[in-house]
Order: C-alpha cells, then sequence, then structure tokens
C-alpha cells in the first residue's frame, strides 16, 4: 500500500489559531515570518520547540535567545516552552486524544501557534465539542478551516513550498519489544503516526487497512471500517530510541509513515532538509547499537516523484 491510497482517507482539516498572554507569546508578536513549532511528549508532559532562524532582520532576537535561554542549532535557536497546563492551549491535547486526529504540523506567526490537522469525519461532533468549548474565547482561539481536506501529498507539497523537506526511509525488524505482532494481518496496511505524544510508550496512530480487520484484534479500534481506518498504537523497540533521541536533539519530523515489507518494518520519515543529518545520523547510530539490524533504504529530497514508491 501506498500513501496515494490513503490520500484523502482522513477526508477532514482543520487549522487552528491559539494565542496566550505569556511572555513567549507577547515576544514573538513582531514575527510575521512562520517559525516552525515541534510538538513532543517529555515526561509525560506536552512541551513545544519553537525554532528561530539564525539569519534575520528582526532586531530583538538576540534579546529573545537570552531571554528564554534558547539553544544553539546547526541552522537555527529553539526555545522550548511546556503547554500542558496553559488556558487554551491544553485544546491540543484534547484534540491529539480524538481516534483518527492527526497534526499534519504546527507554527508560530504574529504571536499565534497555528495546528494544521487532519482526522476522519466520524469524529466531528467530538471535535466540534471540543472547539466549542475553547472558542469563547475568540480572542485567543480561532478557527481558520474546518471542512474537506485536500490530503496528505496537496499538504505536502505546501510544505515544501514554505521550507524545503526531504525524507528518509529505513528497515527495521517488525516485533521489537512490546510490539503488538501484525504478521497475521492478511489485509494490506499502512500506518501513519498520529503525533510525537505518546500513549503508554507507544505511538498514537492511525492503520489504514484495505479489507475489514477483527474488531477484536488487540490494539486496533475502529475509526471507520467502511474507509479501513482504524487507530492503534505502535510499539517498538527500534521506533522508540530514535524518537527519544530524536527530542533530544529537537529534531522536528513533519510526516512519519509505517508498513510491512517482508517480516519487517519500512520506516519513511519526512524532516526539514536542514534536520536531515542530524536525523540519519541518530539511525545509523541504533543501527549499530543493534547490530546493524536497521537498513537504511532511502535519503532524498522531496519531490513529488516520491509518491511513487512511498
Amino acid at each position: 500500500m501506498l500513501v496515494r491510497d490513503i490520500d484523502k482517507k482522513l477526508d477532514m482539516r482543520l487549522v487552528l489559531k491559539l494565542r496566550q498572554n505569556t511572555d513567549l507569546f507577547n515576544a514573538l508578536l513582531d514575527f510575521k515570518t512562520k517559525l516552525p513549532v515541534f510538538i513532543y511528549s517529555k515526561d509525560e508532559e506536552t512541551w513545544m520547540s519553537t525554532y528561530l532562524p539564525k539569519k534575520s532582520d528582526n532586531p530583538k532576537i538576540g534579546i529573545l535567545l537570552k531571554r528564554f535561554n534558547a539553544l544553539e542549532l546547526d541552522d537555527a535557536f529553539v526555545i522550548d516552552s511546556r503547554i500542558n497546563n496553559v488556558k487554551d492551549l491544553s485544546v491540543i491535547d484534547r484534540l491529539m486524544e480524538v481516534p483518527s486526529f492527526i497534526v499534519n504540523r504546527a507554527d508560530m506567526n504574529s504571536g499565534y501557534l497555528n495546528i494544521y490537522a487532519r482526522f476522519h469525519s466520524m469524529r466531528l461532533d467530538e471535535v466540534s465539542q471540543i472547539l466549542n468549548e475553547y472558542t469563547l474565547d475568540s480572542e485567543n482561539a480561532r478557527i481558520e478551516w474546518l471542512g474537506p481536506s485536500n490530503g496528505i501529498m496537496y499538504i505536502m507539497d505546501l510544505i515544501n513550498k514554505e521550507y524545503r523537506v526531504s525524507l528518509i526511509t529505513y528497515l527495521i525488524p517488525m516485533n521489537g519489544e512490546g510490539d503488538p505482532n501484525l504478521s497475521s494481518l492478511k489485509s494490506d496496511y499502512l500506518i501513519e503516526v498520529a503525533n510525537s505524544l505518546t500513549k503508554s510508550g507507544g505511538f498514537i496512530s492511525v492503520l489504514y487497512s484495505d479489507s475489514l480487520l477483527n474488531a477484536n484484534m488487540q490494539g486496533i479500534t475502529a475509526v471507520s471500517e467502511n474507509d479501513g481506518v482504524y487507530l492503534f498504537s505502535l510499539h517498538n523497540q527500534y521506533l522508540s530510541e530514535v524518537r527519544k533521541r530524536s527530542n533530544e536533539k529537537h529534531i522536528n519530523r513533519i510526516r512519519f509513515f509505517v508498513k510491512p515489507f517482508g517480516d519487517r518494518y519500512e520506516v519513511t520519515v519526512f524532516i526539514p532538509s536542514v534536520n536531515i543529518y542530524e536525523y540519519y545520523s541518530i539511525v545509523y547510530d541504533v543501527a549499530r547499537k543493534y547490530q546493524n539490524t536497521v537498513t537504511v533504504k532511502n535519503i532524498l529530497p522531496y519531490s513529488p516523484e516520491i509518491w511513487d514508491f512511498i
């Protein structure tokens, strides 16, 4: 199964703008250009990394870096901040708990955190109820778009126009420690990791299948059986190791797909091109740790042609 086969399976799109009266949000009011943001888990809490370019005409950037103890990366500076218990921003946690809700990406400009997401229309009632609570504060929580999705391929084209994207594909053993065995599945399937948050140590994911799955299968919950869309928690020691190291290095992962490849998983991750070196260095290091049971298959710049084999 290719990504193009499930391109619009999640048929709804949400763009949500959130703002808070905090030092960080107020300090970034002057930044009109979009700053990439990565939302991730750390010690069971939800955090966000905001990336500021090293080359900037904004005279305040030096002050910001010192004020918020920014870390220096190869291509940017990054500011980490916790968002769990901040009023209105906790909507992110609530939405991420909705089955099939996938955050495509996030960024910040003019003091707003922008969340771009997809989900299945079967979960529209849940999403709408959550949004109803938070949009009472119309100054700080706004819906830019709630409607049909243009699909994954359109989204990746759009992101690549804003900043260059690369991808890496690598193979790992299918049944890592604690990983539910999917080898019994008779159907062709593809897994899309929903976000960088964790559930009992696993990756909250959407599993797309070309046929009906057993409703009693452990770890799988139907979202839309008609569309072959299921909620799934993926556990794999190799992926967990890469995730842990990537979070420590503040590497932004844009999209993340897993599918069967014989008796192994084929993992494809889309990353800003400026971070591709750091990411594949981690993958190779993990391969060495596990006696080269991890095989790198592709390291490529994004282009529309990749959909012929991803």
